[in-house]
């Protein structure tokens, strides 16, 4: 029976048999609204007593094939229910179709490729009973048959190589889901299997070390979604992730839309916002990303020999022990500045001082040489920015530093360089250091490891070009007799540095500068970061002094002139600066030496936590807190028991794969059935709900549920089933009277033909041409993990051009490869179990004049005339290949007028063989485009 909402109708005390009758008959259900409506946040709705038992009821159960007349038509039961409705209607089956039509339906249905000719051949010979079941059995061992029923699959999980959305970042290990899946088709994994290693992988126990890393990479389904990495709130980023996989178990699964009552309970089915919230606090409980800040890192883990994973652990492991090591040694940085500052509030009134005299004698740096570039007085110091004893800063010669030589950012950072210089004696220098910069980046600048000035060179000169270099006095320093460091450093990008000046200054010159707030802090032996956070606070009040009150106040806040900020904590930690930076260096390097180890997106279990109802949706406003649970209109309350200790995502995946699920084989076996026929027996089979199509067989999908359980899950076994109905080798030719009475070929009365799907267009033409490479697995992405994928997905990735089958080909969010885009390839964000079909002019285009059908035609003419024996042997080999029949004597006339015609047309600069080839092309061209190889009938 189909899963809908049952009629308003009062049913008598525990009535099954008017249940069952509801379902026999297909009732139509009512126009109005259905019962199920929103309730108040806190309150979850009820379901009446009549809903609990019409899905109560809703079990898999397994009708009796239904007795027919035309009994010899019948290959299997499955001939039986469709042959039912037909007489019912008063409609034959269609003819069967010929062998050689049926071959080919069969072989891409089950591989995705074409017959060759050759195994036409065999199976045209073999007459015997059991012709069929050994093609069948070929298909379902091939390779092919994984790779072909994988896709399918990953439409549903959808699954891509990149995140997408806001930030398109590489899914460099997705491959391996990928891989797992055509592994599991080919293996034919039990569907119960295949559904509880996705969901649960990671929690099912037992097992060698290879099935336990499968079962991990399983789990891959979970991980491989849309997200939206750079969203700035984590809370709802964590929720939005959650509601993502919600929706696609939903979908892929049960055939529901749960994502529908995130926000209120769901208009048309059964599941409340209680159900969603009981189901998100599992995943809640599941530990998807590693973190949730922008921008956010969805979660990976190894797998691996013992070797490689105990290598890791220990590398791991001395990791761990150097951020311990540089914390101890940054809490221990941290209390000498948070001790020094408290020693300085006591100088409140030096500070206040000192501050008053700078903001007294304020205003700009002149410089006191009016080029510092030319000769300077005796003791100053000229020196090239280029010219640094150590630093990371990148060297620039031309551009922007053509004719001058600069310094510019080269990616690391903090940007640094270091000088080592000697002054002949000590003094009062003035700095002045030239430089472009269309933005200010101001620097620091550090003598001997002490801050001196932390806003150095932050003015706009115009540019970053050398026609704006500017020398610009920045400071007044105290230097030693001998040998100093000057270091210019920045957390982000330097300004371009050309050269930079140390000044001898007069007597004279000393007193009519600016006194800066180091050259003040160091007369009072003050530190020069606190004082300047003085003048800066005298600036916002006007230069008025604080009173004795206020001067109190302001030793104590700690968001005052006394706070901590980057410049106190590097003059105060400067004892500890080449302590902090060894061991700073030392981790940043054995991060980077992490040990090569194979990673898979995959979950794993995190805190247990319950959710609250999120009104409307918004993680903003919560109402009750919800245990965590199965939809409570398809289990009992037995099956909701979740200990308190555990995320529940096992249970849950046992309880889908329970035989008596009423969902979890229907939506399998319809997704089957329309890999077969084009269309499910439920048409929307991403959705069994109320809005969703009802089942045109519900006796048939009910008995090919049980059979499917009954077979142990097994998927090659229903497409056995399926290929050897009599229905599946009816003939596309419709009856017109037929036609009249069922123009959708809802009574399934002849074969439906359809257009090849893109990966089948694609691998067709390349088998054909003898082009396609049949190696399996790994990766074409060509892009780094988690790197960016910034280019249109059709130039820069190189698998784009790979003759391997498309199923390997990578799927790049938001940048899909043309070939595929054209030809109705789904959209990966979501879960698409259903493939439109269009007819568009790009598509012919596409056929006739791409680069896919010049390789493909190039690579079928080049066969062909490789051949020997004459242009008729050619056009039949042609033909057996590409539409797997021969031609017709007219037919071959026609193509031997047409290649001549075209070899007199051609260039009369070509040679003949190029001439030949060409035509060749042409004839080949035209195989690929026409409707009997772009469609199987």
């Amino acid at each position: 029976g189909e899963l809908k909402m049952p009629p308003k109708k009062k049913l008598p005390e525990a009535d099954a048999a008017a249940i069952a009758e509801w379902v026999r008959q297909g009732l139509p259900w009512p126009d109005s609204k259905p019962a199920v409506t929103a309730t108040e946040p806190d309150k979850e709705r009820t379901f009446t007593r009549e809903e609990k038992a019409y899905w109560a009821f809703q079990r898999v159960r397994k009708p009796e094939p239904p007795q027919v007349r035309g009994t010899d038509w019948c290959r299997n039961p499955i001939d039986r229910f469709l042959l039912a409705n037909m007489e019912a209607a008063g409609v034959k089956p269609a003819a069967a179709t010929d062998k050689i039509r049926l071959l080919r339906r069969i072989t891409f249905d089950l591989t995705g490729l074409p017959p060759t000719p050759g195994e036409v051949d065999a199976y045209v010979k073999d007459e015997g009973a059991g012709a069929d079941s050994k093609v069948v059995e070929r298909l379902l061992a091939s390779p092919a048959y994984g790779e072909k029923w994988g896709r399918k699959w990953l439409d549903v999980a959808r699954f891509a190589d990149s995140n997408g959305m806001d930030e398109n970042l590489a899914h460099a290990n997705a491959w391996r889901y990928r891989d797992w899946v055509i592994k599991s088709f080919n293996a034919d994994l039990p569907y119960d299997r295949f559904v509880r290693e996705q969901i649960a992988g990671d929690l099912i126990p037992g097992g060698a070390a290879a099935e336990r890393n499968d079962r991990l990479t399983a789990t891959g389904f979970l991980v491989v979604g849309p997200k939206m990495l750079a969203e700035d709130d984590p809370v709802k980023m964590r929720m939005d992730v959650i509601d993502e996989q919600l929706d696609t178990l939903g979908q892929a699964f049960l055939g529901l839309t749960f994502g529908c009552a995130r926000c209120h309970d769901h208009k048309f089915d059964p599941i409340t916002a209680g159900d969603y919230y009981g189901l998100a606090g599992i995943f809640y409980s599941t530990k998807t990303m590693q973190n949730y800040s922008v921008v956010a890192r969805w979660n990976e883990r190894p797998i691996g020999t013992a070797v490689a994973n105990a290598t890791l652990a220990e590398h791991d492991k001395k990791l761990a022990a150097i951020r311990a090591e540089l914390q101890s040694l940054e809490n221990r940085a941290e209390s000498i500045t948070l001790k020094r500052i408290e020693a300085e509030r006591k100088r409140a009134a030096d500070y206040a001082v000192a501050a008053g005299e700078v903001y007294r004698r304020r205003g700009p740096f002149r410089l006191i040489h009016a080029d510092p570039g030319k000769d300077l007085p005796d003791g100053g110091i000229r020196v090239e920015a280029e010219a640094y004893s150590r630093g990371n800063a990148l060297k620039l010669t031309d551009g922007y530093g053509a004719g001058i030589g600069v310094i510019i950012n080269a990616g690391p950072l903090p940007n640094f360089a270091e000088y080592d210089l000697e002054s002949k004696k000590a003094g009062t220098f003035q700095l002045a250091v030239r430089y472009a910069a269309a933005d200010a980046r101001p620097i620091r600048i550090l003598v001997d490891g002490k801050l001196v000035l932390g806003d150095a060179c932050g003015s706009k000169t115009g540019s970053w070009n050398p026609d704006t270099q500017t020398w610009e006095a920045v400071a007044t320093l105290e230097l030693p007799a001998g040998k100093s460091a000057i270091r210019f450093e920045r957390d982000g990008p330097f300004p371009h540095l050309d050269k930079f000046a140390l000044i001898p200054m007069t007597a004279e010159q000393i007193a009519a500068s600016p006194l800066s707030a180091d050259r003040a802090a160091a007369e009072g032996h003050l530190l020069p970061s606190l004082l300047k956070q003085w003048v800066d606070l005298l600036a916002k009040r006007n230069g008025t002094a604080p009173t004795a009150d206020e001067l109190a106040a302001l030793s104590k806040d700690a968001q005052g002139p006394f706070r901590a900020t980057l410049e106190v904590e590097a003059e105060t930690q400067a004892e500890l600066r080449g302590e902090l930076k060894r061991i700073r260096d030392a981790k940043v390097a054995l991060e980077k030496a992490r040990p090569p180890v194979d990673e898979v997106m995959a979950v794993e279990e995190g805190p247990v936590q319950n959710l609250r109802i999120h009104r409307r949706g918004s993680h903003l406003t919560l109402g009750a807190e919800v245990p965590r649970r199965f939809p409570t209109i398809l289990a009992s309350a037995g099956d909701s028991m979740l200990k308190a200790d555990r995320s529940g995502r096992l249970e849950f995946a046992e309880w889908l794969t329970r035989p008596d699920h009423p969902l979890t084989a229907r939506v399998m076996v319809n997704r089957i059935w329309a890999g077969h026929f084009g269309v499910g027996l439920v048409r929307s089979p991403d959705n069994f709900g109320r809005l969703g199509e009802r089942p045109t067989h519900p006796e048939l999908l009910d008995w090919l549920a049980d059979e499917f359980v009954k077979s142990k899950w097994s998927v090659k076994q229903m497409h056995r089933l399926i290929v050897g109905s009599a229905a599946y080798r009816m003939s596309s030719t419709v009856d017109p009277a037929v036609f009249a009475k069922d123009p959708e070929n809802r009574l399934l009365a002849h074969f439906d033909r359809r257009r090849l799907d893109a990966e089948e267009l694609r691998d067709g033409m390349l088998a054909v041409a003898g082009l396609l490479e049949r190696t399996a697995g790994g990766s074409l992405l060509g892009v780094g993990n988690r790197k960016y994928v910034t280019d249109t997905g059709n130039k820069k990735y190189e698998g784009y051009t790979s003759t391997r089958r498309t199923v390997y080909l990578p799927v790049i969010r938001s940048a899909g490869f043309d070939v595929l885009q054209s030809l109705d390839f789904p959209d990966p964000s979501v879960t698409a179990g259903k493939r439109t079909t269009t007819t568009v002019p790009t598509q012919a285009l596409l056929m006739l004049n791409s680069p896919l059908a010049d390789q493909a035609a190039g690579g079928l003419a080049e066969s062909l005339l490789a051949l020997p024996g004459d242009d008729g042997d050619r056009i039949r080999e042609g033909y057996r290949r590409a539409w797997n029949r021969r031609p017709t004597d007219r037919e071959i006339e026609k193509i031997v007028a047409y290649l001549a015609n075209s070899e007199r047309a051609g260039n009369s600069g070509e040679s003949p063989e190029k001439r030949r080839l060409r035509s060749w092309r042409g004839f080949s061209r035209v195989l690929f485009a026409s409707n009997e190889f772009v469609f199987v009938e």
